[in-house]
């Protein structure tokens, strides 16, 4: 049991943060189903991480690492109707 409090205390207040910034930013200015969800899914995965024993910190963390992978090339697409050019090419 205290293997699984101390991963609560890593895991919950993250996941409390991503629904807090889903909830105040997020769901106001992503377009579509496919933006919204990124962030409420992490934070459910992170409170799953919670019961991992040792592992739960990595865990929580590869799923955070996962949603910015899948956020930011979603983030990142045209508007329906806008033309392909809309979107700046990325310069690395």
């Amino acid at each position: 049991m205290p293997t699984t409090a101390a991963s609560a205390a890593v895991t919950v207040p993250a996941a409390v943060c991503l629904l807090t910034v889903w909830l105040v930013h997020a769901r106001h200015f992503k377009r579509d189903l496919a933006e919204q969800l990124p962030l409420p899914l992490a934070a459910v995965a992170i409170l799953g991480c919670t019961f991992s024993r040792e592992w739960a910190v990595l865990a929580a963390g590869l799923v955070t690492a996962a949603t910015v992978a899948v956020g930011v090339p979603l983030s990142r697409r045209p508007a329906p109707g806008a033309p392909a050019a809309a979107v700046p090419p990325n310069r690395m």
